[in-house]
């Protein structure tokens, strides 16, 4: 179903991502931790759709919240990146059949890279919240440690969840300090950080990343029944 709702706040989260929170003015709009939206607006005097992921916890009912990278390619992106203005209308309707609910498993991998932690971190702040007994490990990578998005906010929720687990990976640290893991995801690293495999992976980032992802879980003899993947690209 298609709702009309508001932007009530915009954030720069990282140099290139803008987060983006929409009131949902008291109208029902059911979703699930994992989901994107179709977000149309008018542009020119046309009406132009963009599909992102949702990043709040589902369980919030005021509002949801959406993590938005600038690119040179999407008209949308770029009008809310350069254009859009708290206060401004959209529409907004909900798709995608990528998500988690808390009775699917006790124990989930987040497989991220870049903007592809969106859908996750919507499963990310459902478990802290209302998924008691699943315990949840995120492996992300990223390029510099500058765009690891949400990151503050996924360090303190490790330190006070311990059903929580971050493992962060740059992949070009740059000049960048950085202390922790650099190079991509792979099984040496999975194995390392003693990755549960009976756990059930969902993975999200660009198309390369998905299909070096699904070899790995695949040679580390994971069932396809037990790998979820989305990629937009």
């Amino acid at each position: 179903m298609r709702i009309t709702v508001k932007i009530a706040a915009i954030s720069q989260e990282t140099p290139t991502i803008k987060s983006f929170r929409l009131d949902l003015g008291g109208q029902d709009f059911e979703y699930r931790s994992g989901q994107w939206v179709d977000f149309f607006v008018r542009i020119d005097g046309a009406e132009a759709v963009g599909g992102y992921s949702i990043t709040s916890n589902p369980t919030h009912k005021e509002y949801i919240d959406l993590a938005i990278k600038l690119d040179g390619y999407g008209v949308v992106t770029q009008h809310l990146h350069n254009n859009a203005r708290v206060g401004d209308e959209v529409d907004i309707q909900v798709g995608g059949d990528f998500y988690y609910t808390r009775e699917m498993a006790d124990s989930i991998v987040l497989l991220g890279g870049g903007i592809g932690l969106t859908p996750l971190m919507s499963i990310i702040r459902y478990v802290d919240e209302n998924a008691p007994n699943t315990r949840l490990a995120l492996v992300y990578s990223v390029q510099s440690p500058s765009d690891l998005l949400f990151r503050d906010e996924l360090e303190a929720m490790a330190e006070r969840n311990p059903r929580i687990r971050n493992i962060f990976s740059i992949t070009r640290p740059g000049s960048e300090a950085w202390e922790g893991r650099t190079g991509r995801i792979d099984a040496k690293m999975l194995n390392d950080e003693r990755i549960d495999l009976d756990a059930l992976f969902f993975i999200c980032g660009p198309p390369e990343m998905i299909q070096s992802m699904l070899a790995v879980l695949r040679g580390l003899d994971v069932p396809e029944s037990r790998i979820r993947y989305e990629q937009w690209w």
